[in-house]
């Protein structure tokens, strides 16, 4: 898993940040946007935009894609982790 948290903070290439970002929320399940809003909760202001990006193609496609999204965010809610939890509310808030 620090590869995948290293790959998500990439500060030198943000194509590895989104790639590996999208990638992770392609799996459509918790643990891969587990990884992204643990990455987010600790990015820099450019990587966050790199990976709010990935979080746009991947997971706000369809009316499916936005629902799967809230169910999971619904459930990270109550993750061990702040930042996690942080992120996932901050999703839940958007219009």
């Amino acid at each position: 898993m620090d590869v995948l948290h290293r790959l998500l903070l990439d500060e030198w290439d943000t194509a590895v940040t989104q790639e590996t970002a999208e990638a992770l929320l392609e799996r459509r399940d918790v643990f891969g946007l587990r990884l992204v809003l643990l990455a987010l909760a600790v990015a820099d202001d450019d990587t966050a935009d790199h990976l709010d990006d990935a979080l746009t193609h991947v997971c706000r496609r369809s009316d499916d894609d936005v629902a799967l999204l809230e169910r999971f965010c619904l459930e990270l809610a109550s993750d061990p982790s702040e930042g996690v939890r942080r992120e996932a509310a901050a999703i839940l808030l958007r219009p």
